[in-house]
């Protein structure tokens, strides 16, 4: 049973798609989406989904009962649930409004997470970073009703990024030396096209370079450095696969000081020069068009 009173001004979007056989295969998809600025009428009611709901709170304030627990999830939080209980949601009569992400999502990769974001079955509002779920969340509805190979892939991408950060800000063995160090990583992937000094981070987690240096592996798995030039490499390829800019500009998007250094960055990463990824990425596309 489903029942909505769906209250939303102008500017809300709703976005739905099918999975394609290729989508399913990934270890997450997503079948819904949107962001509802949500008057104080809206409120939803449902039996059983056979999905995964994720909300992040914009501005305002929404009401989230599931299996007996009531949360109301502030501006900044989000909140993660599994919709084959019975769940409602509304707006919170105290302020009127909820303006919220939404997504509903699923996939094979979701089993390992589960018992991170609802432990013992039970919602709760999660800590995040705003800047990196809104940026993910904007990620997801660009791409949601793009069925190409590529932006499937983004979209599971972009999944999987909201869900491992939530993880890792909400575990129990999370410190404030943790903290720091995702605090770090979150200035790279924003600023990753700009010159990023390794002084700069030791200032951001006030830490010394030798005991910075292992937590960032310890966290991260890689160090500074090379966390850097995945940031930036990964951009490169989604240029080279979406865009018509020349290596020389990508390279200047991508935080690289010349071309011969980009070329020789990439190749190392991903085995193949630039020129040669656009063309390996352009036959594919074709031939997924013509099956």
């Amino acid at each position: 049973m489903l029942t909505y009173t769906l209250d939303v001004e102008q500017g809300s979007l709703w976005l739905r798609t099918t999975p394609s056989e290729f989508a399913l295969k990934q270890p997450f998809y997503c079948t819904e989406a949107g962001i509802f600025y949500a008057g104080k009428q809206f409120h939803t009611m449902r039996d059983h989904k056979d999905s995964c709901l994720l909300f992040y709170t914009i501005a305002g304030c929404g009401i989230i009962r599931q299996n007996d627990v009531t949360i109301k999830l502030l501006p900044g939080q989000a909140l993660f649930m599994d919709c084959r209980s019975p769940q409602s949601y509304y707006t919170d009569p105290d302020t009127g409004i909820w303006h919220h992400y939404w997504a509903h999502i699923d996939g094979a990769g979701m089993s390992g997470l589960l018992e991170h974001l609802l432990p013992g079955q039970k919602i709760s509002a999660l800590k995040t970073n705003r800047e990196a779920v809104q940026s993910e969340f904007d990620n997801l509805l660009k791409n949601l009703e793009n069925t190409s190979s590529d932006t499937i892939l983004q979209t599971s991408l972009s999944i999987h990024t909201l869900l491992t950060g939530l993880v890792l800000r909400n575990t129990v063995s999370y410190s404030r030396s943790q903290e720091l160090i995702l605090q770090t990583a979150d200035y790279i992937r924003a600023h990753y096209n700009e010159p990023i000094e390794l002084d700069t981070l030791l200032a951001m987690a006030h830490m010394s370079k030798a005991w910075y240096m292992r937590l960032f592996r310890q966290y991260i798995g890689t160090t500074p450095y090379k966390y850097i030039l995945t940031q930036r490499i990964t951009k490169a390829r989604e240029y080279l696969e979406v865009t018509d800019m020349t290596v020389h500009e990508i390279a200047m998007r991508t935080g690289f000081s010349d071309d011969a250094s980009f070329s020789t960055r990439f190749s190392a990463m991903t085995g193949t020069s630039p020129l040669s990824y656009r063309k390996n990425a352009i036959t594919y596309r074709q031939s997924q068009t013509k099956s």
